[in-house]
Parts: structure tokens; sequence; C-alpha cells
């Protein structure tokens, strides 16, 4: 029997979970390639703003505006290299929103039976 974390509709169809891996200011993020919508090089931010103390800044992609937000609580003064965009949803909403990266990596793959899947995709399941 198989010991996994990932939701059954999800484990039944795959024995790796594919991964996209970002580095940002010397720290690293992986995120499941199934919550990946788009990796952007030398994105242009239309504006900036600040959200709860934090300079942050929207990338417009007809029809949405998508805000790039710092993973780490930091400011994001300029556009990065990379803008990582995730998709997410709560019940029948649906949202994106950026990660800033100087680095992206998206051929990772690990075992649906590693200890860490379950911590990786819990904010995406």
């Amino acid at each position: 029997m198989r010991t996994t974390r990932l939701p059954e509709n999800i484990a039944q169809l795959v024995n790796y979970l594919q991964l996209v891996e970002f580095e940002w200011r010397g720290r690293c993020v992986q995120i499941p390639k199934f919550a990946v919508y788009a990796i952007l090089q030398r994105p242009v931010f239309e504006r900036s703003f600040y959200r709860n103390g934090r300079r942050m800044g929207i990338i417009r992609i007809e029809p949405y505006e998508i805000p790039v937000l710092d993973p780490f609580q930091a400011d994001l003064p300029e556009p990065p290299e990379h803008v990582v965009i995730i998709s997410h949803s709560r019940g029948n909403k649906f949202g994106l929103f950026g990660y800033p990266a100087d680095l992206v990596r998206d051929n990772l793959r690990l075992s649906v039976r590693h200890s860490a899947v379950g911590h990786i995709v819990k904010a995406f399941c």
C-alpha cells in the first residue's frame, strides 16, 4: 500500500510530484507544478503599491492584474529576474499571485512516497 499525502484523486494518477523550485535572495522555495500558472522572465511591473507596510508590484496579463509579493515578507522595490505566477482557488473563486525569483528550476520530481510531499502540497490542495 502506498503512503502518500497527495489528494487521492491525484495520487492514483502519479508516481512522482513534479516541482518548480525557485531561489529568491538566497532562499529556496518549492511549489507543486500543478499550481504554477506561468513563469515569466524579466517581467515589467505596471505599478507598485503598499499593503500592510510592504511594497509589492502589479503585473498586467489581460484580463488579470497579478500582485507580486516577496514570500519572505520583505519589500519588492523593483521587478526581479523572474516571476513564478501561482494559481489558487477557494470554492468557486480563482486567483493569481506571483513570487519573485532570481533563479527557477522547473524540471524536478519527487516520489509521492517522500515525506515532504504533504508539506509541499498542503497549501495548494
